[in-house]
């Protein structure tokens, strides 16, 4: 291999699975669904009601499209398929084992969120499966917008990417209305890098000491971003990593999950602690940079022998382990017969996060959608959404804003605009236009607990981000040549 080609990455393409492999991988994947059912149901404490029943089938229907996925592989990027998995650890979970928040709730409530998660599905499931489309083939979808891909260029964005979880938020603080642009485009970028750079790590296109740079940047984002006590984020980096691997290696990196998804199951169950003892009235804290080693000895000795109290106030309860199934059956406990339906509210707010705020000063905050519903079910007041965001999800704004028309109609809407874009995208090259957005989707696919508008404010700014980035790149090889 010359210098030149090993250096670009303008040829990565994924491999086409054979036969023996696509099997294998169902097999496996098959079997993995179905011992992680045994095991849910041999310890659900709720073996005798409908939140049992509704939990098995949601746990179900989740792993399904992802199972189907890898026996047959006719497109690339199973972005629905990991959308529709994320309602596993969401929603199927919780309600099989009796979450202690989610226990603060009767049956029926319990029941009918359930109902709520499971027409979700169904809806969405239909809809993807029964749209058909094409393939485009435009040069301006289909063609790559740079001639040559520099793998130096990649690790630069992701050492980029990886310094701004440094800088921010323990040396600067961005100014308001910039802090959330700058996030979203400095997450589009590093998600962009780390999934094409994991992509051609299984593909064998890295060197030993570029794995170590991508490994040292994993670690670093992974243990930097979660010291906010908000697991999802860098959580989702390395399972994107850990997706990009597999696309490129056709393989499951069975050892890396043996070891990264207890680690999250640990960390998952001492969060609670941790959150007791660093989220405090006056504020959240933070660990300093040096006492970072100290803080995941904390954590981690929090999750082997967890003491969160039991006895919590039901609010306080909701505000500190605020799952998206618990938020859900509050939305569902209180709608419509205490607080009526918000009939689109959060929905209508959606345009407005397209306005850049140089044009509108005025502009409200990239989670007014959030907010919005916090204080509307009195989990915060005006002033605690300064500090604090909780998460709320497609289906409990879906639900507040319509009940089971909403659920149903989100499902129908993500369902077929998935199904759309999976088919317009098929066999594009990663790096047209086509395969980077199906990247950020990928990596957005992980992010359901934003609301509608915030999940695609922040996709459409990362997509400019990568498109921008690749112009930019582009006219400077042009200039060069």
């Amino acid at each position: 291999m010359s210098p030149d080609s090993d250096r670009s990455l303008s040829g990565l393409a994924f491999p086409a699975a054979p036969e023996h492999v696509r099997l294998r991988l169902f097999q496996q994947a098959a079997a993995v669904a179905g011992a992680v059912v045994l095991a849910l149901w041999w310890t659900a404490g709720n073996a005798h009601d409908w939140a049992f029943l509704l939990g098995t089938a949601i746990c179900a229907l989740s792993m399904v499209p992802a199972v189907a996925w890898t026996r047959s592989m006719r497109y690339n990027y199973p972005i629905f398929e990991i959308f529709i998995a994320t309602n596993l650890t969401s929603y199927g979970i919780p309600l099989l084992s009796e979450h202690d928040a989610v226990s603060l709730f009767r049956e029926p409530v319990r029941a009918d969120a359930g109902l709520a998660v499971l027409a979700f599905l169904l809806a969405a499931c239909a809809a993807y499966y029964l749209t058909r489309g094409t393939a485009r083939t435009t040069p301006f979808w289909a063609q790559p917008v740079l001639e040559r891909a520099d793998k130096p260029w990649l690790l630069r964005g992701l050492a980029v990417a990886t310094l701004y979880t440094v800088v921010v938020p323990w040396f600067y603080a961005p100014p308001p209305g910039i802090d959330g642009i700058l996030r979203a485009v400095l997450f589009g970028v590093g998600m962009t890098c780390i999934f094409i750079l994991a992509t051609a790590w299984g593909l064998g296109r890295l060197r030993r000491g570029e794995q170590g740079f991508v490994g040292v940047c994993l670690v670093l984002q992974f243990l930097l971003l979660n010291a906010s006590l908000i697991l999802r984020a860098g959580a989702s980096i390395l399972l994107l990593a850990i997706v990009g691997y597999f696309f490129g290696a056709r393989r499951i990196p069975y050892l890396v999950l043996a070891v990264v998804l207890p680690l999250l199951a640990i960390l998952n169950i001492g969060k609670y602690d941790m959150r007791d003892a660093y989220w405090t009235a006056e504020g959240r804290l933070q660990p300093s940079l040096t006492e970072i080693p100290g803080f995941y000895v904390d954590w981690i000795r929090a999750g082997l022998q967890p003491r969160a109290q039991r006895n919590s106030k039901a609010g306080q309860l909701l505000l500190e382990r605020n799952s998206l199934l618990q938020i859900l059956c509050l939305v569902v406990d209180r709608s419509p017969e205490v607080l009526p339906f918000l009939g689109g509210q959060t929905y209508a707010q959606i345009p407005g996060q397209f306005v850049p705020r140089a044009f509108w000063p005025e502009k409200p905050r990239g989670h007014i959608s959030t907010y919005t519903l916090s204080i509307y079910y009195g989990l915060q007041d005006e002033d605690a959404t300064h500090d604090t965001t909780i998460a709320f999800g497609f289906l409990p704004e879906a639900y507040a804003n319509f009940g089971y028309y909403g659920v149903v109609g989100l499902g129908l809407v993500l369902g077929f605009g998935f199904r759309k874009i999976t088919l317009w995208s098929a066999r594009t090259p990663i790096f047209s236009p086509a395969g980077l957005l199906l990247i950020l989707l990928t990596a957005w696919s992980f992010q359901t607990e934003l609301t509608l508008s915030g999940w695609l404010a922040s996709l459409f700014q990362a997509a400019a981000a990568i498109f921008v980035c690749a112009f930019v790149l582009r006219r400077i090889q042009q200039t060069r040549a």
